[in-house]
């Protein structure tokens, strides 16, 4: 059976060091990501013989991903095998990315059943796009921010030590004006728990104020690849819809310019998002299926 342990901040080298160049753009595991929603998804890893194993549970089913490291892939999976066995487990993986359905083909043939996951395919943005909207297709985008610009009295302020809980405050007055669901109860604790290990997790971020109030942020982290961005939260009063916009430009202009690419994230399949994120224009994105073991 794996020795499979809690995660810690101190982790993150450890993490990132194993992480597949077929994962690197994927959200879910960025270490910031990883570690801020490990209480609630129940995540653990080992590491053994070359391999870097993870195991969490989401929407009630814990699966593995696919074993990271440079040795036998095959060796690995007999290993992920076993430790379902031993656990009386279901055995599946989550978050595969396209490279990674060959080798689980190869291992374990017709007893493979593999499911495309939409709702959690990652929107990924070119930067210089979201930084100056340029173009027709960006036009209305534009305009709302112009808008919001020329009407509000506004500041623009990174993330640091000294309004980190005035914007925690701003988000959990958000949460409360919002209609309570499992999830969104869920994502408090995670942002919480984000803000609190803000610097040890390596996180950074802005905040529009309007007249001295905050009345939206963008929080998340560079991404192992060195060329990506990963938007993890991004919030605005309700009061403001104008104000999503704005931060999502402001922040991609004024903090995010050496990076070529922004993750935004999944939709969760809820219709608004998706509608949200593909107007945009993704430059790509991110696959990630589903596979279980029959």
């Amino acid at each position: 059976m794996l020795d499979l342990q809690h995660l810690k901040t101190q982790h993150k080298s450890l993490i990132e060091w194993y992480i597949p160049e077929t994962c690197k753009k994927m959200c879910d595991f960025s270490f910031g990501n990883l570690y801020a929603w490990s209480a609630a998804e129940h995540t653990e890893f080992a590491e053994k013989d070359g391999f870097l194993y993870l195991r969490s549970t989401f929407n009630g089913v814990t699966s593995y991903a696919v074993p990271w490291g440079k040795g036998d892939i095959k060796t690995a999976l007999r290993e992920v095998q076993k430790d379902a066995l031993e656990r009386g487990a279901d055995l599946s993986f989550y978050c595969v990315s396209e490279e990674q359905l060959k080798p689980l083909y190869e291992f374990f043939k017709d007893k493979l059943i593999v499911k495309e996951q939409r709702d959690y395919f990652d929107y990924v943005y070119l930067r210089e796009n979201l930084a100056t909207l340029k173009g027709r297709k960006f036009h209305s985008k534009k305009n709302h921010v112009n808008s919001f610009c020329k009407k509000y009295n506004y500041i623009y302020e990174e993330l640091n030590a000294d309004n980190l809980d005035e914007c925690l405050d701003f988000s959990h007055t958000w949460h409360l004006m919002s209609e309570s669901t499992q999830r969104l109860e869920a994502e408090r604790q995670v942002i919480d728990c984000a803000f609190k290990k803000f610097f040890e997790l390596g996180l950074s971020g802005a905040l529009l104020r309007v007249d001295g109030k905050i009345v939206a942020y963008a929080l998340g982290e560079p991404m192992a690849d060195g060329e990506t961005y990963c938007v993890h939260f991004e919030k605005a009063s309700p009061e403001i819809p104008a104000a999503y916009a704005a931060i999502n430009k402001l922040f991609a202009e004024n903090s995010l310019g050496s990076f070529k690419y922004i993750n935004r994230e999944d939709d969760a399949g809820v219709e608004g998002l998706r509608k949200a994120k593909t107007s945009y224009q993704p430059e790509f994105l991110v696959k990630k299926y589903y596979a279980k073991i029959i």
